[in-house]
């Protein structure tokens, strides 16, 4: 059955249901994001024993191929004609492979040599990643066309936030909760992957049978891919709010996969991982509210950059904190949390803003939502794979005490990075110019 469809127009009041409908979308991609940003490159280094350095590599040649599908799948559904509309068709086909294909990813064959481990992860990651793509960014479209009112967007993305936090909260939590019920952690971890892949698939069920997908035009603009990239980047609101949000989900990514090691490694277990990963992800769902209410009384982007620059200020406080220590790394770990859920909602509100300032006729959402993407996968494949060659250069060995050099390659990589990475963000968002004001105005201008 194809739910009832709704004009999207400037104004319109999505339901309650709906947002929850969707939130369920958002659940399932971090969930997964979650799960494998955090655990994926340590299963393989500490679990399946895999040398660092060909992880990385093999986690990185699967994206030399995969580098345009971001954009690509936005372009496609603009374009494509179903009977379960242009964005909704792929929610309905993709979702049961994802789930799938993420069991393959947390279950490396024993006994593979180090050449066959690196195909192994390359073939997985990259059929994982297309897949992702395939459903991730037809969703977030999807988002965008929901409405074309300021405001209701921030509420959307609010409501959202709340299943994009509780994916990562669960991702963060109970993979170390489901692993410890196994004696072999390589049997938890494919318990974790075949438990989560089923979860993301339903969550994307949900929003492929339960959300109205708006009644549109499909874009008939003959208008090639590339030229279709190279339209959004002329856009100066997008450059700008993409050059943000790049540099954000880079130092975040790095924090998240490194957060393991310094827990275990630098902070000596001091403090439990699933204990720092709950309290940063509650914290980060308490603060959406709160980003909310500064949006709506700051504007958009002056919210995001305080959030921000608390986060830096909370991560980069922990390159200075020793074993001894572990009360305050929950108040900089809960202090990170909160600038980071401004994080959740305010970049993924002002994208719909950014592509409704778009010129009449070149407002393909998908190709947006699809450059956005192609960005945020880059950040995090270099999140999840420069650990790996660094800590490799380094002195890394797994599952014993470090060396000093280790230990600071480490703490680098966690906190100090991430920080400067965040930090940079800061001024880039001061020079955004697209305010409710300025919206109202382009609305009224362009229609």
């Amino acid at each position: 059955m194809t739910p009832d469809t709704v004009t999207a127009r400037a104004g319109v009041r999505i339901p309650l249901g709906q947002k929850l409908a969707f939130s369920a979308g958002g659940f399932s991609m971090t969930l997964l994001i979650s799960a494998t940003s955090i655990f994926l490159l340590n299963f393989y280094t500490d679990v399946a024993l895999v040398p660092p350095a060909i992880a990385s590599l093999a986690l990185l040649i699967g994206k030399v191929w995969d580098t345009a599908n971001d954009p690509l799948m936005g372009w496609l559904s603009d374009r494509t004609h179903s009977r379960h509309g242009r964005r909704r068709v792929y929610l309905v086909y993709g979702a049961v492979p994802l789930a799938l294909v993420t069991v393959l990813l947390f279950s490396v064959p024993r006994g593979l040599d180090s050449i066959w481990a690196f195909v192994w992860i390359a073939v997985t990651y990259s059929v994982f990643d297309t897949l992702y793509t395939m459903v991730s960014v037809p969703l977030n479209a999807l988002g965008a066309e929901l409405t074309e009112d300021y405001d209701e967007r921030t509420s959307l993305m609010a409501v959202a936030a709340v299943g994009t936090v509780l994916g990562y909260v669960l991702g963060g939590v109970a993979t170390r909760v489901i692993v410890s019920q196994f004696a072999d952690p390589a049997l938890g971890y494919l318990a974790m992957g075949a438990t989560f892949g089923g979860l993301a698939g339903l969550g994307l069920s949900i929003v492929a049978w339960r959300v109205r997908e708006p009644a549109r035009a499909v874009t008939s603009d003959p208008q090639r891919f590339l030229g279709a990239m190279l339209e959004t980047l002329r856009n100066g609101s997008f450059r700008t709010l993409l050059t943000a949000f790049s540099l954000v989900r880079l130092g975040f990514t790095l924090l998240q996969t490194m957060l393991i090691y310094f827990v275990t490694y630098a902070v000596g277990g001091r403090v439990a991982v699933e204990t720092v990963l709950l309290v940063l992800f509650v914290i980060i769902g308490l603060g959406v509210p709160a980003w909310k209410v500064a949006a709506d009384r700051w504007g958009k982007a002056r919210g995001y950059g305080l959030g921000i620059g608390m986060a830096a200020v909370g991560v980069g406080a922990m390159f200075l904190v020793g074993p001894e220590q572990p009360l305050v790394i929950y108040v900089l770990i809960g202090l990170t949390g909160l600038g980071m859920s401004a994080h959740w909602v305010l970049p993924w509100a002002m994208l719909p803003d950014v592509v409704g300032a778009a010129p009449e006729g070149k407002r393909d959402a998908g190709v947006y939502y699809g450059v956005y993407g192609l960005s945020d996968k880059i950040m995090r494949t270099i999140g999840i794979t420069l650990p790996g060659f660094v800590l490799q250069a380094a002195g890394y060995v797994p599952n014993v005490a470090q060396a000093p050099e280790s230990l600071l390659a480490i703490r680098v990589l966690f906190a100090a990075l991430p920080a400067a990475l965040m930090l940079l963000a800061v001024p880039v968002l001061l020079a955004y110019r697209l305010d409710r004001q300025a919206r109202a105005q382009v609305t009224a201008t362009v229609g």
